[in-house]
């Protein structure tokens, strides 16, 4: 029954039941079987896999079954497997390919892009998860999850047949590009999220929680690397700060000079008022664009295996009259980042 899906998975698997508790560990193949999460061939696509968050009908819902019948509601064919978690209804979809897809180094480009369109159309049609890369899956030989099987096989030119618009969608997430490993990205990409998303809300409460949620999305785009997933907490710690930040300067941010008319002083206000906290304001951006400067530093030391000393610092960006001058605060992150 699941014979070809276990075949398609290398020798040595790549497996968990938690990623943020446990991490992931390299398992051969039968030892790896045993675990909620695996990791997919990613040299060799044998499948096109989804991540369906959602319920989409109230009908659905009801059988605890999600979104598992969301790809007949949209015209779609079936997948070859959706395993649903009973306790949330969130689905995986994977399409099994007759023909894999290779990324090996001499492997041609075009069937590549082929696959990628297919993948990214479907996701779209589908309201798939964007910033799911198809690396874990749910292991649907799993007991902790409900699997129904369809049994199709698929070529790449099957899904032309459903009408997928292959060109006009939403690109997959990419993550910002950065020098400092995985919490310099973290705080690159979600920064830029948030400056975005802070318009949209009226309450500090339902943006900060927004705010976390994005960050523990971004953490899962972690899985490929080196050094896997971040710690919640800290993930946690630097979508705390990035939501304070933003929400603080919801104001400000987009108006091009972030500092003329921030404050929205009344006009009949003395100028020695206006003056005084002008200066107060402008000391506090100043403040934080220090400590911004300085935490980015400490995460980029801790990235790299570096002592967190006044020359690492300084090799990862903090000069070192900054740090002289702010060694208060520079000894404050540190306590806060490496507790």
């Amino acid at each position: 029954m699941f014979e070809s899906f276990i075949e398609a998975l290398p020798d040595k698997v790549r497996s968990t039941n938690n990623f943020e508790e446990f991490g992931t560990r390299f398992r051969k193949k039968n030892n790896a079987l045993q675990y909620r999460y695996v990791e997919l061939n990613q040299l060799y696509k044998k499948f096109i896999v989804l991540d369906l968050d959602e319920p989409k009908s109230e009908r659905l819902n009801f059988y605890n079954l999600g979104s598992a019948f969301l790809w007949e509601e949209k015209g779609l064919p079936p997948p070859t497997y959706v395993v649903i978690n009973p306790e949330n209804a969130h689905c995986h979809y994977l399409y099994e390919l007759r023909v894999p897809v290779y990324y090996t180094e001499h492997a041609h480009r075009a069937p590549q892009k082929f696959y990628e369109n297919t993948d990214l159309a479907l996701t779209n049609v589908l309201g798939a998860d964007l910033a799911y890369v198809g690396k874990f899956t749910k292991n649907p030989l799993h007991p902790s999850w409900r699997t129904i099987r369809h049994g199709a096989l698929y070529d790449l030119e099957d899904f032309a047949e459903y009408h997928l618009d292959l060109r006009s969608h939403k690109q997959k997430q990419k993550l910002a590009d950065s020098l400092g490993g995985r919490n310099t990205t973290l705080f690159d990409t979600l920064r830029v999220w948030a400056y975005q998303e802070v318009k949209q809300h009226g309450s500090y409460a339902v943006f900060q929680q927004l705010v976390d949620n994005k960050a523990l999305s971004i953490n899962k785009l972690f899985l490929d690397n080196l050094n896997g997933i971040l710690p919640a907490k800290e993930v946690l710690s630097t979508s705390t700060s990035i939501g304070k930040w933003t929400w603080k300067h919801r104001n400000s941010i987009g108006n091009g000079n972030k500092n003329r008319g921030v404050l929205e002083l009344p006009d009949d206000m003395p100028i020695k008022e206006k003056q005084a906290q002008g200066a107060a304001y402008t000391n506090v951006i100043r403040t934080e664009s220090v400590d911004d400067t300085i935490k980015l530093a400490i995460h980029a030391c801790k990235q790299r295996g570096f002592t967190l000393t006044s020359g690492n610092l300084e090799k990862c960006g903090l000069a070192r009259s900054t740090f002289s001058k702010h060694k208060e605060a520079v000894q404050n992150w540190m306590r806060i980042l490496t507790t």
